[in-house]
C-alpha cells in the first residue's frame, strides 16, 4: 500500500515538473452526462453531453456533435460540433463545424466557419497585440 501511495505522488510531482500539456490528458463529458459548475485545467477538454456552468483551460475546448455548452470559456481553442450558447474568449482560433449551432459572443484572433453553421450572435477579432489597420480613407 505505501508502494502504490508513493509512486502515485512521484507521478505527480513528474507531472508537475514538466509542465508541458500531454496530448493524453484530455478531460472528456461523455453522451447521456450533464455537468453544472466551473471547471479549470490546463489541458484539453471534449463535452459529448452537456456543461452548463464556466471553463478556463490553457488548451482547446471541443463540443462534439451531441455535445451542448451554456456559460462562458476562456480557452487558447475552441471547435464546435454541436451547440453552444454562452460567450468565448480564445486567444488563438475558434472554429465552427457544419452543424454547430451557435448563440452568443465571441472574442477571439482568428474565426474559421463552415458552411451550414448557425451563427446568431457577435464577433469581436483582434490581432494579437498589433495595432488594428483603419478601414477609413485618410
Amino acid at each position: 500500500m505505501f508502494f502504490y501511495i508513493f509512486a502515485q505522488s512521484k507521478k505527480t510531482m513528474e507531472i508537475k515538473k514538466n509542465k508541458e500539456v500531454q496530448p493524453n490528458f484530455v478531460n472528456r463529458i461523455s453522451v447521456e452526462t450533464r455537468i453544472t459548475g466551473e471547471t479549470e485545467t490546463q489541458h484539453d477538454m471534449r463535452i459529448d453531453g452537456f456543461y452548463e456552468g464556466a471553463i478556463k483551460t490553457t488548451g482547446r475546448l471541443v463540443i462534439g456533435e451531441t455535445g451542448r455548452y451554456k456559460g462562458t470559456v476562456q480557452c487558447k481553442y475552441l471547435d464546435v460540433w454541436g451547440e453552444f450558447a454562452g460567450s468565448v474568449s480564445a486567444s488563438e482560433v475558434v472554429t465552427f463545424m457544419t452543424g454547430a449551432i451557435f448563440e452568443g459572443e465571441v472574442h477571439t484572433e482568428k474565426l474559421m466557419m463552415e458552411l451550414g453553421v448557425i451563427f446568431n450572435g457577435t464577433c469581436v477579432m483582434h490581432d494579437s497585440g498589433k495595432s488594428t489597420p483603419s478601414l477609413r480613407p485618410e
